[in-house]
């Protein structure tokens, strides 16, 4: 039993040699890994070298750019024209007729289908505004209302400037 045990203590010393060696050494996966904070100075290196890509506007650009009104100083302007509200006013009735007329075609085919009247099948080449034509009759009377809200805020703003009433309706 003796000569067993010398080799045994020799592997065994080793065995906890070699790894505390291994174990002081870094791995090249953790060297690699080295963390890098990037401050405001780097970026426009980073930018030059094509790392990164930022989407505010750069002193060049505006520089090159022609000088455009601002939306708000467009929309102050277009608010005092009359035309401009006759045009809004048109374009949103136009809406309002076209989906006050799909409200009361399909009004019309709920009530003829509850007096048993109904088309031989589904309009496949129309939209359906709901899954139950109650449903979607709800959904039209919605868009219907939608439309009405903004002719009425358009009315709201021209009230504010100072437009007047008729030029809304013509």
């Amino acid at each position: 039993m003796r000569i067993h045990s010398l080799p045994l203590a020799a592997i065994l010393a080793l065995a906890f040699a070699f790894p505390s060696h291994g174990a002081e050494k870094p791995r090249p996966a953790q060297a690699s890994r080295a963390k890098k904070v990037w401050t405001n100075d780097d970026m426009d290196q980073l930018r030059a070298r094509g790392l990164i890509t930022t989407f505010n506007v750069t002193t060049e650009t505006t520089a090159q750019a022609p000088a455009a009104p601002s939306e708000p100083a467009m929309f102050a302007a277009r608010t005092e024209d009359p035309t401009w509200y006759a045009e809004q006013a048109a374009i949103l009735q136009a809406e309002l007729d076209k989906r006050e007329a799909a409200l009361r075609e399909a009004q019309s085919n709920l009530a003829r289908a509850a007096e048993g009247i109904t088309q031989p099948g589904i309009a496949m080449d129309k939209k359906n505004a709901g899954i139950t034509p109650e449903s979607g009759i709800a959904v039209l009377q919605a868009q219907v209302l939608e439309v009405q809200n903004q002719l009425g805020e358009l009315s709201d703003l021209a009230r504010q400037n100072n437009i007047p009433p008729g030029v809304l309706r013509s």
